[in-house]
Parts: structure tokens; sequence; C-alpha cells
């Protein structure tokens, strides 16, 4: 631990604990209002904050929540509620603090000394496996970026400029101008060998308890889909398909039109791979067949599992070979066959089978599981090499 940030407004209670924090050789910023603490939160990463409760106001917890909110935007930290209304705070929900319960911990000023807070504090750093891996890949991924800024500086601007222009195009193509900054990342970081045996060594320790299928289905979520905001429509994008006229959904289906086509404003449709829920009996599946879905050796069905829809986590399946199109609506551009007249996006209204049709975007299947569902529909063979983490279900 070598930074904290304590957000208190009792000087008694800020002296006590930078005294305790400097002793130790931990550096500690402290702040007694507001717009100080906002500014410190937006200059610097911390190991670890300490929160007044009543901060700043004596019988309201409205700015202490509110700096929750920041911190969430903005750090990946554990936040320690120091306070005399320890009650209050336990009395939050985790919807109400909005932050996760597991990175925050209250404690009364009158049970606990400043030292035994900053051994709590230190003791939570040490069993939260998500903080430990955060304190290595944010060192060495601003390290590594750093260079590669330098490695680009070695270029003239117009040489730089007339690369990157070439790869955005005149289609916004952000994603791949992007790809050249990740990977010269990824390359610099993976032959980072003090990187790599500080990851090792910190998996290397965690023991493995009794599997939570539904804590896993969760986690599954977060790897194999991007849950973007983005008006944009990409390759990959799973998505709902509703009737504009009263929102009733007719259908979901992913996305598989390359994005040099979306990117292109040539490109008048959207190809779409039907998808449906595994549940769904129009399917006809028996135990036999969906063995063999899960297992994503069947040929016509890939699944798609755990997607987070209204009702929670639902395991669906694209229909290989079942195809939707979709034309965007509005076009201004030609009387015989006319040509889009921009990108496609989520605003837009589209036609399907002559009906008025919008798309909402649920989730985005991320590499490398995108590439394997493409080779999957386009070869019926699946790729090698996939880390299988599916099986975790």
């Amino acid at each position: 631990m070598k930074r904290v940030l304590i957000i208190e407004d009792n000087e008694e209670t800020i002296s006590n604990l930078e005294s305790e924090f400097k002793n130790s050789g931990i550096d500690a910023v402290c702040c007694s209002d507001y717009e100080n603490a906002e500014i410190a939160i937006n200059n610097n990463i911390y190991d670890a904050v300490i929160l007044d409760w009543y901060f700043v106001l004596p019988d309201s917890n409205q700015i202490s929540i509110r700096i929750l909110q920041q911190l969430k935007e903005s750090h990946f930290v554990p936040v320690f509620v120091y306070t005399g209304q320890l009650t209050d705070f336990e009395n939050k929900t985790e919807e109400e603090l909005q932050y996760p319960k597991n990175l925050i911990r209250g404690f009364g000023k009158e049970s606990i000394t400043p030292e035994n807070l900053k051994k709590e504090i230190q003791s939570l750093i040490e069993r939260n496996l998500a903080l430990k891996i955060s304190m290595a890949y944010r060192s060495r991924i601003h390290h590594h970026l750093e260079k590669i800024f330098f490695e680009l500086n070695d270029s003239e601007n117009n040489a730089l400029g007339n690369i990157l222009k070439t790869i955005y195009g005149d289609g916004d193509n952000i994603d791949w101008n992007n790809d050249i900054i990740l990977t010269l990342l990824h390359r610099s970081i993976i032959s980072d060998d003090e990187f790599t045996k500080k990851i090792k060594d910190i998996l290397v320790s965690v023991n493995i308890q009794d599997n939570n299928r539904e804590f896993n289905r969760k986690i599954l979520n977060k790897i194999l889909y991007h849950h973007g905001k983005s008006d944009y429509v990409r390759n990959g994008d799973i998505v709902t398909i509703k009737d504009a006229s009263n929102n009733n959904t007719l259908a979901y289906g992913i996305v598989v039109t390359p994005d040099c086509d979306l990117e292109n404003k040539s490109c008048r449709q959207i190809q779409i791979i039907e998808v449906r829920k595994l549940d769904d009996n129009t399917l006809g599946l028996n135990n036999d067949m969906r063995t063999q879905i899960r297992k994503y050796s069947h040929q016509s069905l890939f699944s798609l599992p755990s997607i987070y829809t209204d009702n929670g986590l639902t395991d669906f399946v694209a229909v290989l070979k079942h195809k939707i199109i979709v034309h965007e609506k509005d076009i201004d551009n030609g009387p015989s066959f006319p040509k889009s007249s921009r990108r496609f996006q989520y605003s837009h209204t589209y036609i399907l089978n002559a009906q008025d049709v919008k798309m909402n975007l649920i989730c985005s299947i991320v590499n490398p599981y995108k590439a394997e569902f493409l080779q999957k529909l386009h070869t019926n063979n699946s790729r090698v090499g996939i880390p299988d983490i599916k099986d975790l279900l």
C-alpha cells in the first residue's frame, strides 16, 4: 500500500489518521471539504479511500454517497467508512450506495483505532483478488503505454498521420484505429517478464473453492459479452428486433455483416443470424441435442449462454441456417437501387418484411469468442485454442 485518500471534516481525526499512515511510509492525501475531495479523486490513483459518512453535512450522507458515485466512475478502489454514524451506513443497500458491497466496509470511530484501521485496509487488499490484479495491471500498463507513445513519436507527424488516417478511412472507423495502440500495448506487456511473474504469483496463491453455478454464469456473461452504449451497429452485436409501432419483440439476432461493410456508406442492409432462447419450444430440442449445443458440437445451433435480458440471465442459441435481412428505411440517394445515405445506427428505423422495425442492442459477443462463432457460421468447424471457460457451467 502506497497512497490513501482521507476524506474527513474533523481535524483531529485527520491528524490521527495522517500520522498513522505516514509513520508506516504511506502517503496520505487529506481533504476536509468537498471541492478538494473532488480534485483529489480526479488527480490521483489510491490504494484505499477512508470516508467520513456524514462528510461536511452534519446530519446527512448526501455528499458521501455522491463521492462514492464519483469514485466508481474513476477508480477501482476499496472504501473504508470511518464514522460515528455506523448504523446509518450499515442500513444502506448496495443499490443505495451504488458501490460494490465487497469493496466498502464500515467502522465506528469509537471502536477501532487508526492503527487497527490501517491493518484492516491492508488485510482487505491482500484478500481481494481483483484488487491485487488491478495493482499489477495499473502500474505496468501505464508504464508500457507511455513507452508506446515514445515509439509512435519516432515517426514524423505526416507519416504517422498517413497511416492512421488510411486505417480510419471515411467511415468513422475508430475501432481499427484503436487496434494499432492496443496491439502495440499487448505486444509490449506480454514481453514483460516481471509483469508475467507477478500475475502468475497472484494466481498461484488462489485457493479454489466449490463452484457456485449462478455466480459462474454472471462472470461468464462479463467475459463473453460487452455491454456497450454506442449507437453504431457493429458486427457481433446481439440485438432485439421490435415492431416500431408498438415495441413488441419480433425476433432476437446477432449481426454478422462485417464491420468493413457496416462502416461503408454504400451498404444498405444488415445481415442478422436469428437467435432464440434455449428453452424455446419451437426448437424441439431433446436432452441429447441440448448436450450437443452446450459442447458446441451441434451443426445448426451455436450456444450463446448467460445473456442478460429483462428477466435475468438467459441461455440463447444462434440458428446458423436462419438469416434475417434488415434494410435501411430512409434513403435519399438514388431512385432505382439506392445506396445507404449514412452509417447504420440503433436510433434509426429499419424495414423487415415490409414492416417498420427498431433494433435494440443487448450486448456484443467479444473476441476471441466472436471469431469462434463466425468460424462456426462459415465452416461448421470451431476454432482451436480458445480458452474454454464455458466449462465452468
